[in-house]
């Protein structure tokens, strides 16, 4: 019985120390959380909008990219829409959605995630995207000016300037100054 004790105590002698140095150790990664869910009409928004329809997306790839680019990774978004990167190394991380040919991202693509020792968690990133058959593009009419006003005015603004730079020049030179 004196054995058994002995060696317990010896091996929690040993152990202790051990145990309070990889305990000290400071926590290098974190994780990354998000969802894709479809946009209806197609404004960019897709959770708890009260838009009928607009529920999770799976099998959307989500790619990450470290901030030094050496570490990419794709993964791919669950049933219900979830996606996440666990064990995240501290850096400043990209995340790009790229759906399959019949999607359409409408919200902010790509996202960046910032993991460090202040912030070791980022949750609530979320991509929209549209059914591409539903996808309404808007584009002017031929020949229309669409925004031709604005381009006429710089480039009145931006005549005058010089005009009146080069007389005041020429004026100044003739004053003999």
């Amino acid at each position: 019985m004196k054995k058994v004790i002995w060696i317990t105590l010896a091996l929690a002698l040993v152990l202790l120390p051990l145990a309070g140095t990889l305990q000290a150790q400071e926590k290098t990664t974190g994780a990354i959380m998000g969802v894709v869910y479809q946009d209806v009409n197609g404004d960019g928004k897709c959770v708890d909008t009260g838009v009928a329809g607009e529920g999770p997306v799976g099998s959307v790839n989500v790619e990450f990219v470290s901030s030094d680019e050496k570490t990419i990774l794709t993964m791919y978004s669950s049933p219900d829409g979830a996606f996440g990167l666990f064990a995240a190394g501290f850096s400043y991380w990209k995340l790009t959605a790229r759906p399959s040919a019949d999607w359409v991202v409408t919200s902010a693509n790509p996202i960046y995630a910032p993991i460090d020792a202040d912030s070791p968690a980022v949750s609530g990133l979320i991509f929209c995207v549209q059914k591409a058959s539903t996808v309404r593009v808007v584009l002017p009419q031929s020949g229309a000016l669409g925004g031709a006003g604005l381009l006429a005015a710089t480039a009145v603004l931006g005549t005058t300037t010089l005009a009146t730079g080069l007389f005041l020049q020429l004026r100044r030179r003739d004053d003999g100054l």
